[in-house]
Order: C-alpha cells, then structure tokens, then sequence
C-alpha cells in the first residue's frame, strides 16, 4: 500500500489529539516518527472493519485496516489541534529502530537513527538522533501522542497514528 503525502494532507480533518510536552513548544521544528493504522478503502463501519481486521490479519489484500510508518512533521509548535506541516509514509510498519529510515519531506530529505532497544525506553529518554535537510534532530521515546487524520462522507475513513517518537531541533 502506498499513500501519497498529497492524500493524507487532503484529508478532511487532521489533528494531533494528545497535548504536546512544554518541550516541543520550544522547538523550531517537531517530527513524530509514527506508526499508523487506516481502515481499508471499503470500510465504512467502524465496528465491522476492527473485527475483519482481527479476523483476517493472514491475507492483507482482505484485511479492513492496513499499518505503515509515517513521518509527522510541524515547521514549528506541535499544539493540540493543529495540522501537520507536511507527512511522509514509509513503506512499511517496519520498527524505528535499529535502522536508519529515510523519507522526503516538504522541506528536505528526513532520516532517523534510533537506537536498537530503544522501544523499552522511558518516555521522553534519549532514543537517538535524526536529519532534516541539513538540520540535526534529537529524538525521544514517545508512546503517547496520537494523531487522527479523517476523509470521506462525514469522515468516517480514517488513519489513527500513534507517535513512537518525538524528533526536535536541536537549534532552539
């Protein structure tokens, strides 16, 4: 499954919808490094497409829901409420870490390094470090903040992500 960044921003509704650390407000530039779930193309009633999906996981071409990874980037603040600058969809639900993994965004080429183990970290401890364009980004264990993108006839499609990991300019 590929998703444009072109798709998800033309969404009806996107929104970060757990409050933001003090700490990200004072970063010039915020990158959660997510992992994502939407509801197939064919799935309009929320209840049935959870149950397809814990049914059918074997065959992905008839599951109701689909997971890959996502990149979330705010050219400032990430406030609750607010739209993405930009996102970037990786292939795959492939781990964070132990691997660098690479996307294009808006504003350049994006590559984090997290840390091998880093998942068993405490929130907010040092998972590794990332680059957009020429800028370099610390990273921290997440787990908490969700975002929720929408589309369709009263936006009952829709990808809910939750950031593994919170990416922050170190130019503050």
């Amino acid at each position: 499954m590929h998703f444009s960044t072109t798709v998800l921003l033309s969404l009806t509704g996107a929104a970060l919808t757990t409050p933001v650390a003090a700490a990200a407000l004072g970063s010039k530039k915020n990158v959660y490094l997510a992992t994502c779930i939407t509801r197939g193309r064919d799935c309009n009633i929320p209840i049935l497409c959870d149950l397809l999906n814990t049914i059918t996981t074997a065959d992905t071409s008839s599951a109701a829901a689909e997971t890959f990874g996502a990149v979330i980037y705010y050219d400032g603040p990430a406030t609750a409420g607010a739209s993405p600058s930009d996102v970037g969809i990786l292939d795959s639900a492939r781990a964070w870490e132990g691997a660098a993994r690479r996307t294009s965004l808006s504003v350049g080429d994006f590559e984090s390094r997290i840390q091998r183990g880093a998942g068993d970290l405490a929130k907010s401890q040092i998972a590794g470090t990332a680059k957009l364009g020429d800028e370099e980004l610390i990273c921290f264990r997440d787990g908490e903040a969700t975002f929720l993108f929408r589309q369709g006839l009263l936006g009952r499609r829709g990808t809910s992500c939750r950031a593994d990991y919170w990416c922050a300019s170190i130019e503050v």
